[in-house]
């Protein structure tokens, strides 16, 4: 009997794992006392920019979600 393999929306997961960024980045800016304008001063990127991110609305590259997570003293890791 085959195996059926299941189907996956990778838009749909790809917009969860935005949305999964934007609130550990909120967590973090919220545990280091740390507001979004500062972020934006730290990183060089305009506070629009971080509202989108943090609305789970940019497009992040991994570069980005890097230098964002090390501005707050965090590092990026990827885990499966």
């Amino acid at each position: 009997m085959k195996k059926k393999i299941k189907q996956v929306d990778h838009e749909y997961v790809a917009e969860g794992q935005k949305v999964e960024f934007a609130l550990l980045l909120a967590k973090l800016l919220s545990a280091k006392r740390m507001t979004r304008a500062q972020l934006a001063k730290a990183t060089g990127k305009h506070i629009s920019y971080i509202t989108r991110v943090m609305g789970g609305d940019a497009n992040l590259t991994i570069e980005t979600m890097a230098h964002l997570l090390a501005a707050v003293g965090e590092e990026l890791k990827i885990t499966c």
